[in-house]
């Protein structure tokens, strides 16, 4: 992580230094982003096939730098200024050159979400932004799902598992109005208002009946964070007005769910229904629940941490025990 940060950090110090010494034009300065480009992608083949480099950090330094300038010299290509729609395209082909290449999960992921963003780069009104999106992020999951069921959970396999993950949350926060008003301000036309109020209410179902049926943990997780966010758009999508009791409610519902669930699965035969458990059998699930517990210190109106001194036994000898004083 520390050569991969720095790596970066370098490799674009080094091109912004070309920049500003020789006060290049804005047409200069898109030439040098293509040739940068090309080069550390190369510079990254080379370190991974010559010297057997590989998520040693200076080469995903050099491949990810690679589709940063290409995205800069796509934005500068055919406008005066810097065009989001062309960035968006590079970026979502480079991230995903990365992944066919080199096998980088996260320039998979990173290329879903460039893809995501696409749409937004155009001047359409709101409505066909997100009917482009939640297109663009239908075909990503059903072609992710597909390479994932090829090969069965093994690699890559797994790597397509995670795309096919996000490209549905993704899917779930386009549709969501409530929960994504920044990314474009919706046109409250009142077919597609109430189309995707439906809509983030069939997902999670649909969603989680997928990620049962396919032992899909991820999918499952995802899922189970976009029916809590349902939950909580709920009132804002019906204009009603939040009270201060809507979280204890929410509480109680996700406690009496919780305790119903653990039940019906201790209830099954030996402790479980389908291969699903009531009880942790991962040491690393356990250590991520400690660790979330830990991080409610920081919530605010969490009270302070006092460390407590150890009681002085006998009152340091002052009286009874060793002696008359405490120097005894």
């Amino acid at each position: 992580m520390t050569l991969f940060v720095f790596g970066y950090l370098i490799v674009n110090a080094l091109t912004g230094l070309f920049v500003v010494t020789l006060n290049l034009s804005e047409g200069a300065t898109m030439y040098l982003a293509a040739f940068a480009a090309a080069a550390f992608f190369a510079v990254a083949q080379v370190l991974v096939q010559r010297f057997r480099l590989y998520r040693f950090g200076i080469e995903e330094a050099a491949a990810v730098a690679s589709v940063s300038f290409l995205a800069i010299a796509a934005s500068m290509a055919f406008y005066p200024t810097f065009s989001m729609l062309q960035a968006m395209i590079a970026a979502a082909a480079g991230s995903f050159l990365l992944f066919r290449r080199f096998g980088y999960v996260y320039a998979g992921v990173a290329a879903t979400l460039f893809v995501a963003l696409i749409p937004f780069g155009t001047a359409q009104v709101d409505t066909v932004r997100r009917l482009a999106a939640i297109a663009l992020m239908m075909t990503v999951f059903f072609i992710a799902r597909e390479r994932r069921q090829d090969h069965d959970w093994d690699y890559p396999g797994d790597a397509y598992a995670v795309i096919e993950a996000v490209a549905w949350a993704v899917l779930y926060f386009v549709l969501n109005l409530k929960a994504s008003p920044w990314l474009s301000s919706p046109d409250e036309l009142g077919l597609f208002y109430w189309a995707t109020y439906a809509a983030i209410w069939i997902l999670p179902t649909v969603g989680l009946f997928l990620a049962i049926r396919d032992r899909h943990r991820l999918l499952l997780d995802l899922n189970i964070v976009m029916a809590l966010a349902t939950l909580m758009s709920n009132k804002a999508y019906l204009g009603a007005e939040p009270k201060p009791w809507d979280p204890i409610l929410l509480g109680v519902l996700l406690i009496t769910i919780a305790i119903g669930l653990r039940r019906w699965l201790a209830s099954g035969e030996q402790g479980g229904r389908r291969g699903f458990v009531a009880h942790r059998l991962l040491a690393s699930e356990k250590e991520r629940l400690a660790l979330a517990g830990a991080a409610t210190v920081f919530a605010p109106g969490a009270p302070p941490s006092h460390a407590h001194e150890p009681p002085s036994i006998g009152g340091g000898g002052s009286s009874g025990g060793a002696g008359a004083s405490g120097k005894f």
